[in-house]
């Protein structure tokens, strides 16, 4: 199979073959040469990643009525909008559900080729958050529990080890050897859902934390102007830091400002998604919350102002960047895929041969337009 396109930041388009799922060779194109998908005005790009997603389509990874068939729907939708890794993201509750959301997961990855493919590992974010209102966001306040490295431990058998990132307020009691216990055995710390100090973020990166989850969110509602989670995390070079791009969780000033202060290279675009994005507006689940998808495409607890998630993709997110930061398409992609290979490097690749195929077909003039998804050679 052979996909024609441009790589971004060029202006000659190549046609790519893909043999038994890796990328054979790259050849420059040839007025009349061969090609299955593609053409000389596309663009073709590694598949995007998403560190953190809820749910897509419908479907609600935290929910009751979860199953592999239903985690494969979801994933398929994804893949549509250009994401070709993605970690399901587990919100606080009791230890009985997030072991039982746990369970299913892992059941889905057991028996589904494409879905080991695009999830390399799981995402927990909590139960050791802040209880406060405000960082807590939509969190539960009864699940919410100080750090436990007995229970994660029980967490990752139940799942085989595939928790590869866990979000949690250093601030909590334990939480700093939890965090040297948590990096020694290869896991991804994420700060987030936090209200901690300044002495607190130090000692949290000195500890080996490597993220700031969804930074700018999870926050109180009025922070000292100076002395405060945000500031501290953005002036932290040694904090890559995740946005959520969509205009409602951060104005777009502001994602131009986090642009400027953190640098290209020290962002991650994440969607925060939930079951509302890729669907059509009204009531759906985050666990046991019940959140609404109103004509704005904002989730919000029912009938509250309260933000629960989002309905963005990443293909939007990519658009928004460029247009909220003034960024160009070759840095946008960066904070879609290659930063986040500097955190996960499980998610690797380029296109280059020998490695997967795994590649993304878009149109590009004012905006980015998805057109096809490969994962491992396979067409979605």
């Amino acid at each position: 199979m052979i996909i024609q396109g441009k790589l971004p930041g060029t202006e000659n388009p190549v046609n790519v073959t893909i043999e038994g799922g890796i990328i054979s060779r790259i050849e420059p194109f040839r007025e009349g040469t061969l090609h299955h998908f593609g053409g000389p005005d596309l663009y073709i790009c590694p598949g995007f990643f998403d560190p953190q997603v809820n749910g897509f389509a419908g479907v609600d990874f935290n929910g009751k009525g979860l199953t592999p068939e239903r985690i494969l729907r979801a994933v398929q939708c994804l893949a549509l909008s250009g994401v070709t890794r993605f970690l399901p993201t587990l919100i606080t509750a009791t230890h009985e559900k997030i072991e039982r959301q746990l369970k299913i997961l892992t059941s889905a990855l057991e028996c589904n080729s494409l879905l080991r493919r695009m999830i390399p590992g799981i995402h927990l974010e909590g139960p050791y958050i802040s209880p406060e209102d405000g960082p807590r966001g939509a969190h539960p306040r009864e699940a919410v529990r100080h750090p436990d490295w007995e229970e994660f431990k029980r967490f990752q058998e139940v799942c085989n080890g595939k928790i590869k990132c866990i979000t949690l307020a250093p601030e909590m009691e334990g939480a700093i050897p939890f965090i040297e216990k948590a990096v020694a055995n290869g896991i991804v710390v994420g700060l987030g859902h936090t209200n901690a100090s300044e002495t607190v973020f130090e000692d949290a990166l000195s500890a080996g934390a490597r993220l700031s989850i969804h930074l700018g969110n999870g926050t109180p509602a009025f922070i000292p102007r100076h002395q405060n989670p945000i500031q501290k995390q953005l002036s932290m070079d040694g904090l890559m830091a995740s946005i959520i791009v969509d205009g409602i969780h951060l104005p777009d000033y502001v994602v131009k400002n986090f642009v400027r202060a953190k640098g290209i290279e020290r962002i991650l675009l994440t969607t925060d998604s939930m079951a509302g994005a890729g669907a059509p507006p009204g009531k759906y689940t985050l666990g046991d919350l019940e959140v609404e998808v109103g004509p704005d495409r904002a989730v919000r607890f029912a009938g509250t102002p309260y933000l629960a998630g989002s309905t963005l993709s990443m293909e939007r997110a990519i658009n928004n960047i460029i247009r909220f930061a003034g960024v160009d398409l070759m840095d946008a992609l960066q904070m879609a895929r290659k930063n986040g290979e500097k955190v996960f490097p499980e998610i690797g690749g380029e296109i280059i041969s020998g490695s997967p195929a795994d590649i993304v077909l878009f149109e590009y003039k004012d905006e980015m337009r998805v057109k096809a998804t490969w994962v491992n050679g396979e067409k979605i």
